[in-house]
């Protein structure tokens, strides 16, 4: 069995990883490698699909270092494999004389290729402050020549004509005042009181009768209860024809750890993978520690059932969900017993 695990490439450079195999027996030459995507049994297809059936990659540039395969891989590979972090991944490496595989470990903060910033657009130009223009010199004002001042006459009275074109001007008479209008303000706060003496009158001096409140029906938190039960039933997955369906709905009623190990047997009962596989991953990925440690006994060699919806035991992928159930339930002795036991 390999253990097989992606870092993100030296340059940081988004989409790009290296990959590295340890325990490869074989050569370099020839190699393809095939990725199976855990919770659904699909394949990664050439264009960064997935399809039912096995793909195969043809994987240049891996070189031997001591024990280990070690090498750059590009967006084909690792795109798909970190658009959803939730997922496993089972990889396959072959050649022409062996195959071998092992669950995916993807070692820190690996970044696609569409995290790659957006430049600039090169028409787009800086804009500039606008330079200040210098505003033409103001002309100079035309010279005003002094108006001319007629000087009197000695035998024209200048005083006395002054003061009869005074005497001759209308005198201004004083704008009467206007009254205010203050009997419409007052007929406002009239109103305003009686209001207010009437609301306190209704509110507070009248007699009252009390109308007996019915009371509300012990049953109906029972009954809703029930129904988000019944969303996450055996009875439920029977009517739906649609996984997809049924597990959101099952999932959105917040289903405790033990209606959701009862669904998964109906499923399997019921043929129904799809609706095992991603009920398992969902609840364990979320933290769900009983679930995680449901689902590695599912492969663990100990404890493994044929004829279920798990194809063969796989010890790697069984140390995986061992490993997420005690780091959300440290306490689980079992689980951290097989965990060692399972560790090469």
């Amino acid at each position: 069995m390999l253990r097989i695990e992606l870092t993100a490439a030296a340059s940081g450079q988004p989409g790009h990883g290296e990959l590295t195999v340890h325990g490869w027996p074989g050569g370099t030459d020839g190699l393809e490698l095939s990725v199976l995507r855990n919770q659904d049994s699909l394949y990664l297809e050439a264009g960064g699909g997935w399809d039912s059936l096995p793909v195969w990659h043809a994987i240049d540039g891996l070189e031997r270092r001591g024990e280990l395969l070690v090498g750059s891989v590009g967006p084909w590979l690792v795109d798909p494999l970190v658009r959803d972090p939730k997922m496993v991944y089972r990889l396959q490496l072959r050649d022409a004389e062996q195959s071998d595989g092992g669950v995916l470990r993807i070692v820190g903060n690996i970044l696609s290729s569409p995290a790659v910033g957006h430049p600039q657009p090169l028409n787009e130009q800086p804009r500039h402050a606008p330079e200040p223009v210098a505003a033409p010199p103001e002309p100079e004002p035309p010279a005003v020549e002094p108006p001319l001042v007629e000087t009197p006459r000695p035998d024209q009275p200048l005083v006395a004509e002054r003061d009869e074109e005074f005497r001759a001007a209308p005198a201004l008479k004083p704008q009467p005042r206007k009254p205010v209008r203050w009997l419409p303000l007052a007929l406002g706060l009239v109103l305003l009181l009686g209001i207010g003496l009437a609301a306190y009158w209704y509110f507070v001096l009248r007699p009252h009768t009390q109308t007996p409140v019915a009371a509300a029906p012990a049953a109906a938190p029972a009954a809703a209860a029930g129904g988000e039960a019944g969303a996450c039933a055996g009875t439920a997955l029977a009517e739906s024809g649609d996984d997809l369906t049924f597990i959101q709905a099952c999932l959105k009623s917040n289903p405790s750890s033990a209606r959701v190990l009862e669904v998964i047997d109906a499923a399997k009962q019921a043929r129904r993978c799809g609706v095992v596989q991603r009920l398992y991953a969902h609840k364990a990925q979320a933290g769900d520690a009983a679930i995680a440690f449901a689902y590695a006994r599912e492969y663990d060699p100990q404890t493994f059932k044929a004829g279920g919806c798990v194809e063969s035991a796989d010890a790697e992928t069984a140390a995986y969900w061992y490993e997420i159930a005690l780091a959300n339930d440290a306490g689980n002795a079992e689980a951290k017993q097989r965990l060692e036991a399972l560790k090469p």
